[in-house]
């Protein structure tokens, strides 16, 4: 009898263990979080909760909070020894920098994340989802070859693991964000079809959301204005059902777009002023100066050029605020545009002059940040070698009265590595040369727009003293003169900033070049553009001097078959044939007589160009044909 009590009484004690576990779960809404926290030990399932509050928010904009959470989670991960809660912490705060705009902290943090599931055994849903953040902060800071393997590296995970579903951000969507900025829109398309696809299963209606507005607002770039406004819908339908307000202002900028273009000036509106009001209410600052700089667009096409002024002078103070040159630039062209339709002639030229100033401050502060990587590069490497060198001499020391052979063998290895060392130095010098080279270049090409900022000087004094004599139409020729003159200075500084690049020395990158001249220009006049290559001569790295030749020749090439050819088809060849290249530029125009354009200063820099790289340039055609030019040279 008293076994049985015992036995009864073990069961019930046993049952209602069982119980109190089965009742301690993670609560999922704040308020339950928030009690969970106060009342349960400092165990593995309190820092699920702490990470589900710290995620709540940094959902909600509360930023401050989100990062105190996430450091108390990190202590108390430390002190559990519990690696995934350290992960969730580096996650956490890494994603907090990123929505603010802080992508080099950003980066930091989720590369603690990667360091993590390498080092540990987290499983390959954390390390895709490391991986994705990874590229995708890469891809936001401008370095979109390296961020396109990080994201690669994730999608290959998530599909050879057959992961039930993806962790955080989408790599598809990115891989297909970097696609599209190389020029490669099919590929991008299919990559976010993909995306869809995974996301749809998933019913993931924050993520759909993301997608449908990143595919409207590529089409949005092809002119396909209404498919554009089909995906950018549903962005917003998915948005509302998943309660997420960020995403909802960046589908509001997108529908502006596509609404002024189909021009729907009362939709273009309502978008608008919808993502004021979540720009306001969720402290987003640079989507809210990106909105103002819409409205101030959008009064001007509806010629209300004070409320025009009010809005894009409040898009410039936010920008000024946090620091965007780029964005000031935007704002001040789009001043200038709105007062010359105002007929403001003197307020546009004054914009546009501190339009300028920033385009110019902008390339010097590019400049000076290539020099301090250059010179951390080289400072982190003699430091290394200085570390080797005092290691072997160590090494040296203490077995050079013993071992003879040996010591003699350490003393050929340190004459080695003090050879790599002045190597490497030599190594440094050349790419300070190569550097100055291309600030020479730059100078040189400054100085040829020189006689254009002097014509400008000319023109806007001449315009004042017409606007003073009362003679607006011809301060309007003079206005418009300074305009054309402005736009060309401004595409050759462009020029100036992508040749000396050093990112951008391989062929891969004269070839998105190109596209990225031509394209518009092809739409506009209707004409078929085609570029064919392969990736043997896309594999191929240019000196910057050639390099910078070839991209001229055939922009020029390009630029005359445009004007002159009235043709249907261009084509832009490039092929490798032993050890030369040939680039040849086709179009199926009217063609023209070729010894009577020869004197034409432009085929003779053409021509001379061609000279300096050591190749030729043939120039093929006859009235009534086809025309060709072809330049060929040494590699």
């Amino acid at each position: 009898m008293k076994k049985g009590c015992l036995l009864v009484g073990f069961l019930g004690i046993l049952f209602g263990v069982m119980a109190v576990a089965q009742k301690r779960t993670v609560p999922q809404s704040t308020d339950s979080l928030v009690q969970f926290l106060t009342t349960s030990p400092k165990d593995t399932l309190y820092l699920q909760a702490l990470t589900d509050y710290a995620w709540k928010k940094v959902d909600a904009s509360e930023y401050k909070a989100g990062d105190s959470l996430a450091k108390v989670l990190l202590t108390l991960a430390q002190q559990l020894k519990n690696k995934k809660g350290a992960f969730d912490s580096y996650d956490l705060r890494g994603r907090s920098a990123y929505v603010q705009g802080k992508y080099s902290e950003a980066l930091e943090f989720y590369k603690k994340t990667l360091q993590l599931t390498k080092s540990s055994s987290l499983g390959a849903s954390s390390q895709q989802r490391a991986l994705t953040n990874v590229g995708m902060i890469l891809h936001l800071m401008g370095n979109n070859e390296e961020g396109l393997k990080y994201v690669l590296e994730s999608i290959k995970i998530f599909e050879r693991e057959r992961l039930p579903k993806l962790s955080g951000s989408s790599p598809y969507d990115i891989a297909a964000a970097i696609y599209h900025l190389q020029g490669k829109n099919e590929v991008a398309l299919k990559y976010f079809q993909q995306s869809l696809e995974i996301k749809t299963k998933e019913k993931n209606y924050r993520g759909l959301a993301v997608t449908n507005n990143r595919i409207g607002s590529l089409l949005a770039e092809q002119k396909e204005y209404q498919r554009a406004l089909s995906y950018l819908q549903k962005a917003d339908s998915y948005a509302q059902q998943a309660n997420y307000e960020a995403i909802m202002v960046d589908i509001a900028i997108n529908l502006s777009s596509v609404y002024r273009a189909l021009n729907k000036p009362k939709e273009d509106l309502a978008a608008l002023k919808k993502g004021e009001e979540s720009a306001k209410r969720l402290n987003l600052t640079h989507h809210l100066g990106a909105i103002y700089g819409n409205l101030g667009q959008y009064y001007q096409s509806q010629k209300q050029f004070e409320k025009s002024e009010t809005y894009l002078k409040d898009a410039l103070s936010i920008f000024k605020e946090i620091g965007s040159l780029e964005y000031q630039g935007y704002i001040y062209q789009a001043l200038r545009e709105m007062f010359v339709e105002k007929g403001d002639y003197k307020q546009a030229y004054e914009n546009q002059q501190v339009a300028q100033k920033l385009s110019d401050s902008l390339f010097s502060q590019q400049q000076k940040a290539r020099m301090d990587e250059l010179s951390m590069k080289f400072e982190t490497e003699r430091k290394e070698q200085q570390i080797k060198l005092l290691q072997k001499e160590s090494e040296l020391q203490s077995q050079q009265n013993r071992l003879w052979l040996i010591g003699g063998g350490l003393a050929l290895l340190l004459a080695l590595v003090s050879i790599v060392f002045v190597i490497n130095r030599a190594k440094y010098r050349r790419l300070q040369e190569s550097l100055q080279l291309r600030n020479k270049i730059a100078a040189d090409l400054h100085d040829e727009i020189g006689s254009t900022l002097s014509s400008i000087s000319l023109l806007s004094g001449l315009t004042q003293k017409q606007l003073a004599a009362n003679q607006p139409q011809k301060a309007e020729q003079m206005v418009d003169k300074i305009s054309a003159d402005a736009r060309q200075m401004l595409e050759s500084m462009d020029d100036i900033v992508w040749t000396i690049n050093p990112r951008n020395d391989s062929m891969q990158h004269l070839f998105t070049r190109l596209r990225e001249y031509a394209k518009p220009l092809a739409e506009s006049k209707e004409i078929a553009l085609d570029f064919v290559t392969d990736a043997q001569v896309e594999a191929l790295s240019l000196p910057l001097q050639v390099r910078q030749n070839v991209y001229l020749i055939v922009k020029e090439a390009l630029n005359n078959a445009f004007k002159y050819a009235q043709a249907s088809k261009i084509s832009v060849e490039f092929g490798k044939q032993n050890d030369r290249l040939n680039v040849a530029v086709i179009d199926n125009g009217i063609g023209f007589d070729v010894e009577a354009v020869n004197t034409r200063n432009g085929l003779k820099n053409m021509k001379k160009r061609a000279e300096e790289i050591g190749g030729t340039l043939l120039i093929m055609s006859q009235e009534g044909q086809k025309s060709e030019v072809k330049l060929q040279f040494n590699l």
